[in-house]
């Protein structure tokens, strides 16, 4: 018996992002639209976009991970060709991209996009009739290229339709660059609920790391740059016993970036005690294997480290910056200190690890709390700005 048609209405949404992989803006998006896709009962059909530009490369086309992940999640990918940095003819294929798509509404994700499509809306006039959204995830020093579309950011965020960011602290920053108040909305990022990983993994994670089965494992997980604080973390180690509790103390620093070789040779007289284990496409079973999670930023968003620490269990210490003070709680869901001070980092980590009460005390609130960032939370709030965006009603998310 043939299947009956899809009599919902269409929601068109496409989502522009400069990202060769799975980045952190990128997953909340892939996590929307996977939702969107599987629940039958939603009362509007998604058709979800993803598009952004690609250089000629090894990873291209069915190697390309970004594709493999979109398609995976229901979207459809729509991939700009960019020849050189500043190639004029990406305009002209967005443009083209798009108007085949006829997107609802059209976000854009980081300084990059959103500049691309603010120069698209005031070359063509047909554009503007599209809502546009823009998503603000915090900002990162990464190049001086970076730097300049961060600037521009204040040229365009205040004629998007809407802007999204992460935390309230951000969307006190853009109402203080020009946006309107009004028109600003905060989205706290969210985790799908995922299960613990096998014990030989957890085993297999430890063995790759290089470490000794009854090691102390103090994990940080983030692209390693000024603005993440690793140095302040190493720093902290080097103010602590080399063991508790005659484990000896092992911290572990996943990620890749351009602090990494400073960090290496800040770190080399600690010896084994700092691994650098460099870049894991998915570090879920080393969150298992450690014994405590320590992020010490000086500049934070929403960070999904700390949602996955949260879900794994692990007892976490964080620095009170950006939006993590709306997610954890001091004493109550984590330990929370200052951004910047080893020393004070150096105390709570001995304090926690020295505490085996605590920690089971603190991850166990922690895990109760992401009952408030869920996909389904995150998804009814997106709808809302959707509907408000339209005009019209699209709260009623059926779940």
């Amino acid at each position: 018996m043939p299947s009956r048609p899809d009599a919902r209405p269409e929601l068109r949404v496409l989502s522009i992002v400069e990202a060769l992989t799975v980045t952190g803006p990128v997953k909340p998006l892939l996590m929307f639209g996977e939702l969107m896709r599987t629940r039958p009962t939603v009362s509007h059909r998604l058709v979800h976009g993803l598009m952004t530009t690609r250089r000629p490369g090894p990873a291209s086309g069915a190697t390309d991970p970004l594709r493999i992940a979109a398609l995976a999640a229901g979207l459809e990918f729509l991939p700009i060709p960019e020849r050189r940095p500043y190639d004029a003819r990406v305009l002209g294929e967005m443009r083209r991209q798009i108007e085949r798509f006829q997107p609802d509404i059209v976000e854009t994700h980081d300084c990059k996009s959103h500049f691309l499509f603010y120069v698209l809306r005031r070359l063509h006039r047909g554009l503007r009739a599209l809502k546009w959204i823009a998503f603000n995830h915090g900002y990162t020093r990464t190049s001086l290229m970076v730097s300049l579309y961060q600037q521009l950011d204040r040229l365009t965020l205040p004629r998007a339709d809407h802007v999204v960011t992460v935390c309230k602290p951000f969307a006190t920053r853009l109402a203080g660059r020009g946006v309107d108040a009004r028109k600003l909305s905060v989205i706290a990022n969210a985790l799908a609920a995922r299960a613990a990983p096998a014990p030989e993994s957890i085993a297999a994670a430890r063995v790759r790391l290089g470490v000794e089965p009854r090691d102390c494992l103090i994990l940080c997980v983030g692209r390693i740059s000024r603005e993440k604080g690793q140095g302040e973390l190493i720093e902290a180690l080097r103010r602590m016993p080399p063991a508790i509790d005659n484990r000896e103390l092992r911290l572990v620093l996943v990620g890749d970036g351009p602090e990494a070789p400073r960090l290496r040779a800040r770190a080399a007289g600690l010896g084994s005690r700092v691994i650098f284990a460099g870049f894991w496409p998915d570090p879920w079973a080393v969150f298992h294997a450690a014994d405590v999670f320590v992020l010490p930023s000086h500049s934070e968003g929403s960070p999904l480290v700390v949602f996955e620490a949260m879900a794994a269990g692990l007892p976490i210490i964080a620095t009170r910056v950006g939006g993590i003070p709306e997610i954890l709680a001091d004493h109550a869901t984590a330990l929370l200190v200052p951004p910047g001070e080893p020393l004070a980092l150096a105390a709570a980590v001995s304090a926690l690890l020295s505490d085996p009460a605590q920690r089971s005390t603190l991850a166990r609130a922690a895990l109760a709390a992401l009952d408030d960032f869920t996909p389904e939370k995150y998804a009814r709030r997106l709808l809302e700005i959707y509907g408000r965006v339209r005009g019209d009603s699209l709260r009623d998310l059926q779940l």
